[in-house]
């Protein structure tokens, strides 16, 4: 099921030779509230920026010095024939749509601009063309899991990448060094470079003992890189506890999201029932009252640090919490 949000999200690529044109469009669909929009007054560099980016929908026009629209489709043809995204031509001549269309156009839109007739292209273009994606995604799903469980895997899969690409080189460094130092290999490698270091020092193998017994320098050596490592690891560590309490932000928003939900259902349900006439049984105590509540995360808390001092009061003094 594609949203709107996923519709705004879509990556769009406006290619023309004049500025002006670009900013009308970009003022268009960034208006709109279209939030991945690039450009380019180069026709030469779309295949490249296609195979960096890989847009969901290219804007381009038709006549433009060095290599026109019909030259950039078969060149995007050469580089992806399996991934061809659609493209929507800016053409004043209609003569020119025919071509287009054989040389792979899925749509067109006229100059001089026209708002709706520009948004509803491209709003259409992009659903179709995220439609034929998650098709294509969803051919190898599981069939024993729903597809809100696969969309969801997808999404955290893609939070994590994202999170992935948002890393400094420093941070990247500090992970790669901590993942090498927790492997097997390290171990295997230092466990041969001690045997050699100390073999070499028995004075066995033909050369004089640069580093003999109780090897200072060996010792010195391993304790530099114990400490380089710790802060390796003190690194890692910092950036897993970023990423860990931005995704206990998100649980506690949805959580608290879910509980705000299901109390006003229960408070619809109430009402329906009221409404109705139907009477709870009364053997059975549901608390609908308590369930009824808003629960406020401030109280929560307050109660939480309530229970917590109570708890170390009766601990200091030595006595059960009753």
């Amino acid at each position: 099921m594609i949203s709107a949000s996923d519709i705004l999200h879509g990556k769009i690529l406006i290619v023309d030779d004049q500025k002006a044109n670009i900013d009308l469009l970009e003022r268009m669909l960034l208006g709109a509230g279209y939030t991945s929009v690039a450009s380019t007054i180069n026709p030469r560099e779309v295949s490249e920026l296609h195979g960096k980016n890989r847009y969901d929908l290219i804007l381009l026009d038709i006549h433009m010095p060095g290599m026109d629209g019909f030259h950039v489709m078969e060149s995007l043809k050469g580089t992806e024939p399996d991934d061809y995204p659609p493209v929507l031509v800016i053409t004043a001549e209609p003569g020119h749509r025919r071509r287009a269309l054989q040389a792979g156009a899925k749509d067109f839109v006229g100059k001089p601009f026209e708002l709706i007739e520009v948004l509803t292209r491209v709003h259409n273009m992009l659903e179709a063309r995220l439609l034929q994606k998650e098709i294509a995604d969803h051919k190898d799903d599981n069939p024993a899991l729903s597809n809100v469980i696969q969309r969801n895997i997808r999404k955290i899969i893609q939070v994590r990448l994202q999170s992935v690409r948002e890393q400094t080189l420093q941070d990247r460094i500090a992970n790669g060094m901590t993942t090498f130092s927790g492997s097997m290999p390290f171990f295997y490698l230092h466990v041969a470079w001690f045997c050699v270091w100390i073999l070499l020092n028995t004075g066995r193998v033909g050369m004089p003992p640069f580093d003999p017994y109780p090897y200072g320098l060996l010792t010195m050596i391993v304790s530099l890189e114990a400490i380089f490592l710790s802060t390796f690891v003190l690194l890692s560590q910092n950036l897993i506890g970023k990423q860990a309490e931005r995704l206990a932000d998100l649980g506690l928003q949805t959580g608290l999201l879910t509980e705000h939900e299901l109390t006003r259902v229960l408070q619809m349900l109430r009402a329906i029932q009221n409404k109705i006439g139907i009477r709870n049984d009364e053997d059975i105590n549901l608390a609908d009252a308590d369930l009824e509540m808003e629960t406020k995360l401030e109280d929560v808390l307050a109660e939480i640090e309530r229970l917590k001092r109570r708890e170390a009061r009766v601990l200091r003094h030595g006595r059960k919490l009753s």
